[in-house]
């Protein structure tokens, strides 16, 4: 089955069932956005944007469930009878308890009502309807401005009716036919006999004395849709006379449509829409396994049918892969690459964002670990920082990611799931700084593992989203400048950043740019436990850093526009990124590449990790709401060689020598037993070379002597 084509298959089903009660739509993804949710991923979008999000939402089958199930109207002319099936109430977007009641234009409704085998409703039908309906709800007009054709406005009189239609729920579930809450947007002799442009044909809105506010009107051009406006699916099959009948067709008729029209017949019982080419809502996302994992690649385009998919590994198009996710059974390093889907149809094509698969062939010990699936703020130690001495951050933990929206080259998209989480995890830890406009200043927030301590060779290991306002290089947006930080060997005691000032200072820290914003978008520093840090960016040996500029040929390789919307920085995209000590040499990698590399010559040796986020500009972010950093799946890794013991030989004075291979300043314990079962300490050995040989003056007596290592 090609790309989407599924959503046509299952309409022509509902076309050919009379009696069908239930829209066709899938069931409701759990991950899916709820009501308030879905109003903060469209608040700032345009028009047709908020569209494509709106029909999106709506095939994917999020919707409350009582919004699914139709309930009967029945009609009567002078000789003739009718029943049909509408929707409880007007289109809602989310939960069973948490929907959002959305305003479309005609262009939208009418779309959706042909993908859903439905029809839009005549005055007269608007009128039936709210006789029927067992919960009739006064009008709450909100007075008129330019401001009702915004979300916001949207949002504040869906709160109106909500918080109205929940003082029925004990008598009226929700499901129940609802009316009184709405405008109707209608079919009508209007849409046609109109001069252009295209008009939207509304009524309706009734009092509960049965008097409709809005009388039959086509003032509003097609594109026009404000807070008032709802959407009434009404399904095409219906009875007429006892004989299956679809709406359509008795609107037509000279005979029957007095059931459903006080127009007369309505010939075009529908509002003309254009083609809609491809669009690509939800785009493949990367991901890291292990070899043999089964894994899928997912996308939602939306478009008129029907619509064909290519998939493509690093740019080639793989055989065979045409539907709308491609499957890797028993991924194996062979599979890794970028992959993409081009999707087409007879209007246009569009092309996904790039996902990378990565396949890890080597695993360590995981000294610490965090997922943030839960609320762990009690396990970490925040700091921070500001120059004016105030704080101004937050840290949220266990904060759900996937509902938020971020601008890619100018189209909106959900954060998907990191690369090392599932596809249905979406939580981490949010951090932002400098957001008070009464403060701005120059802030940080520092977070540190509780009571964790690391040394010897060991990695810091997350998954990094930066964030920011506005489009490439934040163009379109102020203050959008913030850097992500990562540390390792501090104290966990102070705020790390670039401050201006310290009474001290500690650790090995570096830092990132999403969008390549500063003059020195890398950077590296160490600290100073008598006071300020110290920026070691101006200098080449002393940072290690391949360069500080994201212009910079090696950051331009590794983030190139094909995956980021800034070349050479990694915001606005899962980064996979790694603090590596091993024998002294730190190394900083993102995405597998090494970004900075140096020997390790500080007093700073071991300690406790660090991740955080600075702003060094006294500026606030605008669209405040977009400058943010996210950490997920944080881990420390033990990167120090396995010990092990070389050679074991009993002295003949009873004495054991044992001798020992481990990396130049491992620490471990050294356990003996006789039994296997009760271990004792024997001593705490400090690897200064390499093999360490040990004289075990205890053995003598023993005729059986078991030995362990243990870091």
């Amino acid at each position: 089955m090609s790309c989407c084509q599924k959503l046509v298959l299952i309409a022509a089903v509902a076309l050919g069932n009379a009696h069908a009660q239930t829209l066709p739509l899938p069931s409701r993804p759990a991950t899916a956005p709820g009501g308030s949710q879905f109003t903060n991923i469209v608040a700032t979008l345009s028009r047709d944007e908020r569209e494509n999000w709106i029909y999106a939402q709506v095939i994917t089958g999020n919707v409350p469930d009582w919004w699914r199930i139709l309930k009967p109207i029945n009609a009567a002319s002078p000789g003739h009878t009718a029943t049909y099936h509408v929707t409880p109430d007007y289109l809602a977007i989310g939960s069973e308890a948490d929907y959002f009641l959305s305003p479309c234009t005609p262009i939208l409704a009418q779309r959706l009502a042909t993908q859903l085998g439905c029809s839009l409703p005549t005055r007269r039908m608007v009128n039936q309807i709210w006789t029927n309906a067992a919960v009739k709800l006064n009008p709450q007009p909100i007075a008129p401005s330019a401001e009702m054709i915004t979300v916001p406005v949207f949002a504040w009189h869906n709160f109106m009716v909500r918080t109205q239609r929940n003082s029925f729920t004990n008598s009226q579930p929700l499901g129940a036919l609802v009316s009184g809450n709405k405008k109707d947007v209608i079919l009508s002799n209007e849409i046609t006999n109109r001069p252009p442009p295209p008009r939207v044909v509304i009524y309706g809105w009734h009092y509960t004395s049965g008097e409709a506010i809005q009388p039959l009107s086509a003032v509003h051009e097609e594109t026009y849709a404000d807070y008032s406006h709802g959407i009434r699916l009404v399904h095409q099959s219906m009875t007429a006379d006892g004989s299956a009948n679809t709406v359509s067709n008795v609107l037509k008729s000279a005979a029957l449509n007095p059931l459903l029209s006080d127009e007369g017949a309505i010939p075009l019982p529908y509002y003309s829409v254009a083609p809609l080419a491809p669009v690509v809502m939800t785009h493949p996302r990367s991901q890291t396994v292990w070899p043999g994992t089964n894994i899928t690649l997912n996308t939602l385009v939306i478009g008129d049918s029907p619509l064909a998919c290519r998939w493509l590994l690093n740019g080639v198009n793989i055989p065979g892969a045409t539907n709308s996710s491609f499957t890797i059974p028993n991924t194996q390093s062979s599979n890794a690459g970028y992959y993409s889907v081009i999707v087409t149809n007879d209007f246009g094509s569009a092309t996904s964002r790039v996902a990378t698969v990565r396949v890890r062939t080597t695993g360590f010990p995981v000294l610490f670990t965090d997922d943030f699936q839960t609320n762990s703020g009690m396990n970490w130690d925040v700091f921070w920082g500001a120059a004016n001495g105030i704080p101004d951050y937050t840290a949220d933990f266990s904060f759900d990611y996937g509902v938020i929206p971020h601008t890619f080259n100018g189209v909106t998209a959900l954060i998907p799931p990191a690369p090392h989480s599932t596809d249905q995890t979406t939580r981490g830890v949010r951090l932002t700084a400098n957001n008070n406009d009464a403060n701005g200043s120059t802030a940080a927030v520092n977070l540190y593992p509780r009571n964790f301590s690391v040394a010897g060779n060991f990695a810091l290991k997350f998954d990094m989203w930066v964030n920011y306002p506005g489009n490439a290089g934040g163009i379109n947006s102020t203050g959008s400048t913030q850097h992500a930080l990562c540390g390792i060997n501090h104290l966990g005691t102070n705020s790390n950043w670039a401050a201006a000032s310290a009474t001290a200072s500690d650790g090995i820290w570096f830092a990132a740019t999403g969008e390549g914003g500063d003059s020195a978008d890398y950077r590296s520093y160490v600290g100073n436990l008598l006071g300020t840090q110290t920026n070691l960016t101006g200098s080449a040996i002393a940072s290690g850093l391949v360069a500080t500029n994201h212009t910079a040929a090696t950051f331009q390789s590794l983030f190139p526009t094909s995956h980021f919307e800034t070349a050479g920085a990694p915001g606005k995209n899962w980064i996979e990124v790694e603090l590596r000590q091993t024998n002294n040499i730190l190394v900083w990698l993102m995405d597998g590449t090494v970004v900075a590399q140096r020997t390790n010559s500080s007093v700073f040796t071991s300690g406790t990790v660090m991740i955080g986020l600075m702003d060094t500009f006294s500026s606030i972010a605008n669209p405040a709401r977009d400058s943010f950093v996210i950490f997920d799946n944080v881990r420390v890794e033990d990167l120090a060689p396995p010990i092990r013991f070389d050679s074991i030989t009993r002295l003949t004075n009873g004495n054991i020598s044992l001798s020992l291979n481990s990396a130049v300043g491992d620490c471990y314990w050294l356990d003996t037993t006789t039994n296997l079962n009760s271990w004792q300490p024997l001593t705490v050995i400090i690897a200064t070379n390499d093999p360490v040989t040990f004289l075990d003056t205890s053995a003598a007596g023993n005729s059986v002597r078991y030995y362990r290592a243990r870091r």
